[in-house]
């Protein structure tokens, strides 16, 4: 007969269980009962090896509770692993059970084929706390939807190239299956979580969290929008066939309800309302309830929305005077809006940190086993290859390169891959550089999520004064930006200097300005590229980089899609290709310039998504090179519940034995924002962009 001893621990959270009484079942039907209050631990001798969890309990959002187990052989022969129901609401890792959001789930622990259960019920810690619960969600969007723009946008890639499990270049991505979970129900479900919300706090009018919760529902809205196209009615159940809207359709509703949201920012009936609720940093860790703040970043929200228009959708001169308008708007009293996370609250670790809790089965964070592209580490951050060091120079033209991701062990220079290709047998995973840095603020694991930042404001009015006819202004502000982008990863110009300036050139304060010299020299040669490129490295594990990339149709002279000048009679630009990358030859530094004369074209991932695009004839002529061989957006989970709809409307196909198939051109087909409306954009392939 083998014995099970357990000893419960709290953190002060005795009382917050169920009952004073705590019932433990037994799966043999035994029960026992006991007070938590007087029992430090108890020994039971039972016929079946079992951790004995409670039948349930109940926390407060942001506590934590923690409980340790052995069985009679005293040191458990098989791993034990907790799993929950719903990670979104409490979870237990390492022997802690952290109460994160408000709802219930269920923790299933299983040891020796034997499962126990306990039901966990997480409330609220005062009135209004799903505001905290909504703003974690809102942060986990954020993050969700820059985890796949990671790999879509070519920034990171893995060692195997295989198509046949459901990672994302890891083993490949089956796009004919549920495509990260995660995302799906932060994106989508998230909405229906702040009309709730929306109409609770209406009901006892507290209008500065209905003013905080319709603006979380507008930005993810967008992120959902941007990922899949059409999306189901807001207020639609979880479980019945919902309505789908059409892209279009919720661009005129995201459209309407920004400004109508900057009209209550402004009005001292929400503001001022004598029965809004008093909100602080636990209900509100982002602005502590400030609507000045928040009205600001709904100014940011306007501008990127707006940024939609350009350059294909309806691009204007008095389109970009009004992006240019929101954002200056956005900036007077601006403060980025970042969820942090410090290990100590119900915040409990970054995402993208290299620790950060269920990892496969919450997060899916792929950052411990990516690499990075040739694309972005080569091309874009213009790293030096052949194991080169050129002149105490470092790394990487880019001085963010080695801030973003650190070199391993004794290498002198950073390898890369091109996307999707795999490697040699020869390499292994430390041979690349380590994408979890100490330098790097998002993949630490006290850092934060940043639902905008202020270079991409900055960068957004950029663009619009280039498509607005000012060059040198567009110039000025992407330069500008860039700097800033430095600044968060801790690179300032004032705060640079060289060892011994006079002995010779190459110290940190000269490597900054090479940067600037080689990269962005002067308004003359300023063109589209320019500033796209520079966008795309400040926005490194931001939702927005794979949404450019798919606005200007992965311009390149590999798919035939460039952008002309909008004032001058230069040649077509293709945006994404880099003519500034290193050719692998020694120098001096005072010659370095040269060897950055390389130019680089941003190509279609190799092996990209079998079978979906498996002959010639499923993107039109050119093969690869065709515009219309780049997946555009994501596919809707194909759930029993949606998939009426979505044959409907042509995600998903159905055969005479009723299995369901995914429709490939889905994949391919462009946003609303990114099809062929301005005659600004030239195209090698005339296959229809609509």
């Amino acid at each position: 007969m083998k014995r099970l001893f357990i000893l419960l621990c709290t953190y002060g959270f005795l009382s917050l269980c169920v009952a004073q009484d705590a019932h433990f079942y037994l799966k043999n039907g035994m029960q026992l009962t006991w007070e938590l209050s007087t029992i430090d631990s108890i020994t039971y001798v039972k016929p079946d090896a079992e951790v004995l969890l409670p039948a349930s309990c109940t926390l407060k959002a942001g506590s934590k509770s923690k409980f340790s187990y052995m069985v009679s052989e005293g040191i458990a022969s098989e791993p034990i692993y907790p799993l929950s129901t719903n990670a979104s609401v409490a979870y237990v890792y390492q022997d802690t059970l952290y109460a994160v959001g408000i709802g219930q789930c269920v923790i299933h622990t299983t040891y020796k084929g034997v499962t126990s259960s306990c039901v966990v019920t997480v409330e609220p810690t005062h009135e209004m706390g799903n505001l905290a619960t909504l703003l974690s969600y809102a942060a986990l969007a954020t993050y969700s939807t820059a985890e796949i723009g990671a790999y879509l946008s070519q920034a990171v890639t893995t060692l195997s190239k295989t198509q046949t499990a459901l990672y994302p270049y890891r083993n490949g991505w089956n796009f004919g299956q549920d495509v990260h979970p995660h995302m799906t129900w932060h994106s989508l479900h998230m909405i229906p979580a702040a009309l709730q919300l929306q109409s609770e706090a209406e009901a006892k009018g507290y209008k500065n969290v209905s003013l905080i919760a319709r603006t979380i529902q507008l930005m993810a809205t967008m992120l959902a929008t941007d990922l899949y196209g059409d999306l189901p009615e807001a207020n639609m159940s979880m479980f019945v066939t919902p309505k789908y809207k059409t892209q279009q359709e919720i661009y005129d509703w995201m459209f309407k309800e920004v400004e109508d949201l900057l009209v209550a920012y402004q009005s001292s009936d929400y503001v001022n309302c004598s029965t809004n609720l008093k909100i602080d940093t636990q209900l509100d860790p982002i602005y502590g309830g400030d609507l000045s703040k928040w009205a600001s970043f709904c100014q940011a929200l306007k501008a990127r929305l707006w940024l939609r228009k350009l350059p294909n959708w309806d691009n204007t001169a008095a389109n970009c005077q009004k992006i240019i308008a929101a954002v200056d708007a956005a900036l007077t009293n601006w403060q980025d809006p970042l969820y942090q996370y410090t290990n100590d609250s119900y915040a409990t670790s970054c995402p993208w940190g290299e620790t950060a809790p269920y990892p496969a089965q919450l997060f899916n964070n792929n950052l411990y086993r990516s690499i990075p592209t040739t694309f972005f580490l080569h091309a874009i951050l213009g790293s030096i290859d052949n194991g080169l060091q050129i002149d105490r120079t470092g790394h990487a033209l880019d001085p963010r390169a080695s801030r973003m991701m650190a070199a391993r062990g004794n290498r002198v220079s950073m390898l890369h891959v091109e996307s999707n290709i795999g490697t040699t047998t020869d390499k292994v995973l430390t041979d690349f550089p380590n994408l979890y840095s100490s330098t790097n603020p998002y993949t630490q694991n006290t850092g934060y999520i940043a639902l905008m930042t202020t270079e991409e404001l900055m960068f957004i009015k950029a663009e619009a004064q280039y498509w607005a006819g000012d060059i040198k202004g567009a110039y000025s502000t992407t330069v500008e930006a860039t700097k800033e982008s430095m600044k968060r990863y801790g690179i300032e110009e004032d705060l640079l200097s060289d060892i011994d300036p006079n002995a010779y050139t190459g110290g940190a304060l000269d490597q900054y300005h090479r940067f600037f010299n080689i990269k962005l020299p002067n308004a003359n040669k300023f063109t589209i590229a320019d500033l796209m490129q520079q966008k795309y490295a400040a926005m490194y594990l931001q939702p927005e980089q794979w949404t450019d990339m798919r606005r200007y149709n992965y311009s390149s002279s590999e798919n035939g899609i460039s952008y002309v000048h909008p004032t001058a009679g230069h040649a077509p630009v293709y945006v994404y290709d880099v003519k500034h990358v290193h050719n692998g030859r020694r120098a001096t530094f005072a010659q370095d310039s040269v060897n950055f004369r390389l130019t680089y074209s941003l190509r279609r991932p190799y092996n990209l998504y079998e079978p979906y695009w498996w002959t010639a004839d499923d993107f039109g002529v050119n093969a690869s090179l065709s515009p219309n061989a780049w997946i555009m957006r994501i596919n809707p989970s194909p759930t029993t519940y949606a998939l009426p709809e979505l044959q409907r409307l042509g995600y998903y196909t159905v055969d005479a034995d009723e299995r369901w198939q995914l429709n490939p051109a889905i994949l391919r087909k462009r946003m609303i924002w990114a099809q062929k409306n301005a005659n600004i954009v030239t195209c090698a392939d005339n296959t229809p962009w609509k």
